[in-house]
C-alpha cells in the first residue's frame, strides 16, 4: 500500500465509529443526567466515574493480552456485547439504577476496557503513513456528526414522553439496538492472523533511550480525562441551569457542529509539519476557555465555553492522535508490539482521570453548591492542557517533523 492511500478497511472503521458514537451520544450525557435526576447527589456520579476509571485500564491490559494471543476482533465484539448488556441492565433496573451506580461503573469499566483495546488497535491498523491526519479528521467529523444528531433525538424523545423517565428507557432501548447493529457490522473487518506473546514491560516502563515514549506517557497523565469529564459534567450544568433534557441535547449538538467543522478543515489541512502549531494553539485556546468559569454561571457562559472547548479539542485531537501513533511506530520493536504500547498508554491516562475524580469528591464534600466543584475541576483540566502540550512538544516527532517515518 503506497503512502497517502487510505487503508482498504478504513471505510469499515468509519461505519463502526458512526454507529458507536451515535449510540454513545444518545446516552452518554443523559445517563449522568438520569442519575442526577434520581439522586440530586454529586457524590453518586463521582463514585460511578471513579469505579469506571479504576477498572478500565486493568481490563484494557487484560484485553490487550488476549488480542495478542488470540484476536483483537474478539475483544472488540465482547466490548460491543457488554455495552448492550450495560444498557439492558439500565432498562431492567430503571429508577433503582441509582442505588447500583458503583456496580454499574464497574460494569462500564469492564466494557470500555474490552471495547477500546480492540477499537484502538483496529484504528491503528487502518491508518497509513501520510494519511493519518486525514483519517482522524474524517473519523472525528463522522463521530461528531453522530454526536450532533443523536443528543437532539434523545432530548426530543425524553421531553415528548408524558413520563420523562419512561423517555429515558426508550432511549436506552434504541441504544441497545445500535450496539447490536455494531456487532453485526464488525464482521466486515478482517481477522489479524498473527499471534505473538504479550510483553508490556518495555512499553509500560520505558528506558531512557525511549525518550519520545516517556514524554507521550507523561502527556497521557496530564490529559486526565479532558476528553470525557467536561463533556459529562457540562451536561449536568446545563440541566441544572434549564431543567430541560432537550436543552441538554441541543447543547451537545451545538458542540458537535463546531467540532465537525474544525475536525474536517484541520483534517484536510494538517500535515506532519503543522502538528506542533496546531497542538500549541489548541492548548492555548483550551486553557483560555477555562477563564469563563471564573465568572457567574449563566446560559451564555456555558455556550461560550462550549464553543471554545469544542474547537480546541477537535484541533488538538488530530495532532495528538497522529503524534502518538508515530511515536509508537518509531519506538516499538516491530508492528506487532502496537497493542502493548496502546495498553501502556491507558495506565497514566487512568491515573490522571482518577486523580481528577478524587478532586471532584473533595470539592463535593467541601462545598454545598455542586456546580462550584464542577467548575473548579473543569478549570484545572483546561489549564492542564498546557502541560500536555509541553510534554508532546519534546518528542522528536514534533521537533523534527521531516524525520517522521
Amino acid at each position: 500500500m503506497s503512502p497517502g492511500t487510505l487503508h482498504p478497511q478504513a471505510k469499515v472503521a468509519f461505519v463502526l465509529a458512526g454507529l458507536y458514537n451515535a449510540a454513545e451520544a444518545l446516552c452518554q450525557v443523559f445517563v449522568s443526567v438520569y442519575f442526577w435526576r434520581n439522586s440530586h447527589d454529586l457524590m453518586v456520579l463521582c463514585w460511578y466515574y471513579l469505579a469506571l476509571y479504576s477498572v478500565t485500564p486493568i481490563v484494557f491490559v487484560l484485553s490487550g493480552w488476549y488480542s495478542k494471543v488470540h484476536d483483537r476482533l474478539h475483544v472488540y465484539r465482547i466490548g460491543i456485547i457488554l455495552h448492550a448488556v450495560y444498557y439492558a441492565t439500565l432498562l431492567i433496573l430503571q429508577e433503582n439504577s441509582v442505588n447500583y451506580t458503583l456496580l454499574l461503573g464497574v460494569l462500564l469499566g469492564v466494557t470500555w476496557g474490552a471495547f477500546w483495546a480492540g477499537a484502538n488497535t483496529i484504528n491503528y491498523d487502518v491508518t497509513t503513513t501520510g494519511r493519518r491526519e486525514y483519517f482522524i479528521g474524517v473519523m472525528n467529523a463522522i463521530s461528531h456528526a453522530s454526536r450532533m444528531i443523536a443528543p437532539l433525538v434523545s432530548g426530543f424523545i425524553i421531553t415528548r414522553t408524558p413520563d420523562r423517565l419512561h423517555g429515558y428507557h426508550i432511549v436506552f432501548a434504541v441504544v441497545l439496538g445500535l450496539y447490536l447493529l455494531s456487532f453485526l457490522a464488525s464482521f466486515m473487518l478482517t481477522r489479524d492472523p498473527q499471534r505473538t506473546a504479550f510483553r508490556i514491560k518495555r512499553a509500560l516502563f520505558p528506558s531512557k533511550e525511549h525518550r519520545d515514549w516517556r514524554y507521550v506517557m507523561l502527556a497521557s497523565f496530564t490529559l486526565a480525562g479532558t476528553f470525557e469529564i467536561p463533556t459529562i459534567f457540562l451536561g449536568i450544568l446545563m440541566y441544572m441551569e434549564t431543567q430541560d433534557e432537550l436543552s441538554v441535547g441541543s447543547y451537545s449538538a451545538y458542540q458537535a457542529i463546531i467540532a465537525i467543522v474544525v475536525s474536517y478543515l484541520f483534517g484536510r489541512w494538517a500535515r506532519p509539519e503543522t502538528r506542533k502549531g496546531h497542538l500549541f494553539w489548541s492548548s492555548i485556546l483550551l486553557a483560555a476557555s477555562g477563564v469563563v468559569f471564573f465568572f457567574p454561571l449563566t446560559l451564555a457562559s456555558l455556550l461560550v465555553f462550549a464553543m471554545l472547548r469544542s474547537a480546541a479539542m477537535a484541533m488538538f485531537g488530530i495532532g495528538h492522535f497522529s503524534t502518538r501513533m508515530e511515536v509508537i511506530m518509531n519506538t516499538a520493536e516491530d508492528s506487532l508490539q502496537r497493542i502493548e504500547y496502546l495498553c501502556a498508554w491507558e495506565v497514566p491516562l487512568a491515573l490522571g482521570r482518577i486523580l481528577m475524580m478524587l478532586l471532584m469528591v473533595a470539592l463535593a464534600i467541601a462545598f454545598d453548591d455542586p456546580s462550584l466543584g464542577i467548575r473548579i475541576v473543569i478549570i484545572v483540566l483546561c489549564a492542564l492542557r498546557l502541560a500536555t502540550y509541553y510534554f508532546l512538544a519534546q518528542t522528536s516527532v514534533l521537533r523534527n517533523p521531516g524525520q517522521v517515518v
